[in-house]
């Protein structure tokens, strides 16, 4: 996983240290059909003795809320850590905090916050929206310390090691994709944030490791904004050209033809081998993987899938980080997608780029061409 095991044990101590960590393990989620309860049901109580959570049944947790027990257990008591019971009104119990951060989590899930919902979790729907904003960024603030990059040696060798276990290319660290969510934009912009599959959008950066943990997360832009331009801009994509994480890879798409460190595919008219064919299938087969994992994200968060009027990216991307942070804790905690998962669909590379990507000159192709001869060339081909 993308975080370090220190950083959980570091987590955990501090929640007990604070009092808030549940000294008994949490129940599993429940994924049979004996539970009949209805997901909206009577007010929960405020109760000092009972937690919130504890009185919601498990139908209510797996479809409204997109979680399982135990990873809402974690994040309730590390929020609550993290707040401190000060951030929110004088006289709110903890009970009544834990109730805020379920409504949050909620509206994530759901891409809105009805007042079934609230009346569910027995809070007002202006605390619980007031709560929206405090936890949103405190979650994105923690995006640091949740998502973070292999920096040491032995670290990126066990991540290139299971990308070439996987598609047999060698020193490849993560995989390079942008992250598309549907916008109204600005009133005079619609333009720039009109992005290659003809909606408006604005768009993040990001990495992820073999088992869609995220990585690496930054620059939200309007999403007309050229993929190579974002990536030479990013602090990732600085740290790889001074060579900050060796000699390895990110695999991106053509649209990042000509970038440093960034594994493209051999373009149709330089394709003059079978070893070439072989590349492009193990190349396609590992960034193929950004429709699974921004699918994922958009299926467990549904307010990915459209976040409305926007005033700029930077009023937007606290969210997305929250549920990039959260995504994460759920890859921790084996969290079975919701049944409604669906892919992304590739975004086509822009006009722009492609002109960009027809310039003779490619210090990266030659370093490509000796890693395919070498790592793709069979014996087949030799007797041909």
């Amino acid at each position: 996983m993308s975080l370090a095991g220190a950083l959980w044990f570091a987590v955990q101590d501090d929640l007990f240290s604070n009092g808030l960590c549940s000294s008994s393990p949490s129940p599993s989620i429940s994924n049979t059909t004996q539970d009949q309860q209805s997901s909206v049901s009577e007010p929960i109580a405020a109760s000092e003795t009972r937690s919130v959570l504890d009185e919601l049944d498990d139908l209510f947790i797996s479809q409204t809320l997109h979680f399982n027990r135990q990873c809402l257990r974690f994040i309730i008591d590390f929020i609550q850590a993290r707040l401190k019971k000060d951030v929110f009104a004088p006289g709110h119990s903890l009970t009544s905090a834990e109730a805020n951060i379920l409504a949050t989590l909620a509206c994530y899930a759901q891409g809105s916050l009805p007042s079934k919902i609230t009346d569910r979790l027995g809070i007002d729907q202006t605390a619980a929206g007031e709560a929206l904003k405090t936890i949103t960024k405190l979650l994105a603030d923690t995006s640091p310390d949740f998502i973070t990059f292999p920096n040491s040696y032995n670290d990126r060798m066990g991540a290139a090691q299971a990308f070439k276990n996987l598609s047999g290319i060698p020193h490849v660290v993560g995989v390079l994709g942008y992250l598309h969510v549907k916008v109204s934009p600005p009133l005079g912009e619609e333009r720039m944030y009109m992005n290659t599959l003809g909606y408006h959008s604005v768009m993040m950066q990001v990495i992820f490791d073999v088992d869609g943990n995220l990585l690496s997360l930054e620059q939200c832009c309007p999403g007309g904004t050229p993929e190579h331009t974002v990536w030479e801009n990013s602090e990732i994509g600085r740290q790889f050209s001074i060579f900050q994480h060796g000699h390895t890879w990110v695999v991106g798409s053509r649209s990042l033809h000509g970038c440093g460190h960034v594994l493209t595919p051999v373009e149709a008219f330089r394709i003059k081998s079978n070893s070439a064919l072989r590349f492009n299938n193990a190349h396609a087969q590992l960034h193929g993987r950004t429709q699974q994992v921004f699918g994922s994200l958009k299926s467990r968060f549904q307010c990915l899938r459209d976040i409305g009027s926007i005033q700029s990216p930077e009023s937007v991307a606290c969210t997305i980080k929250a549920c990039c942070v959260l995504h994460n804790i759920c890859k921790k905690f084996s969290v079975p997608l919701p049944l409604d998962f669906s892919v992304e669909p590739i975004h086509p590379p822009s006009e722009v780029v492609n002109i960009m990507a027809e310039q003779p000159f490619d210090y990266m192709e030659d370093t490509k061409d000796e890693m395919i001869e070498m790592f793709f060339n069979i014996a087949e081909d030799e007797g041909k």
